[in-house]
């Protein structure tokens, strides 16, 4: 995962036509500052969070990697072992919500 990449066009998936397409989460607009002026000559999208993906970039395989990545080494099934035994479980409650929010904004942009 990158954070705060500049895009060359505002989309959520851009296919880089090698068999990976990148995913733009939480995408904004920022303004583009002439340093000697001082004023705005444009504008830029930018991609809070982006992440590479194999082709296809599905719904199930853009989710199944954010979690990869944001939950490495097992952590993601630690924190289903330890919803199974509590579910008011910290580490439960934190994965479980990373995990809705991810999958929130993927249909959102109309997965």
């Amino acid at each position: 995962m990158q954070k705060n990449v500049h895009l060359s066009e505002n989309v959520f998936i851009q296919d880089l036509g090698s068999g990976f397409s990148y995913v733009n989460f939480d995408r904004t607009i920022e303004d583009i500052t002439d340093q000697t002026t001082g004023h705005v000559t444009g504008t830029i999208p930018v991609a809070g969070m982006q992440y590479r993906i194999e082709n296809p970039a599905t719904y199930d395989r853009i989710v199944d990697t954010v979690i990869k990545e944001n939950f490495p080494d097992g952590s993601d099934q630690a924190a289903l072992r330890k919803g199974i035994i509590n579910a008011e479980n910290a580490d439960f409650i934190a994965f479980n919500t990373f995990v809705e929010q991810i999958k929130f904004k993927c249909k959102n942009e109309g997965l």
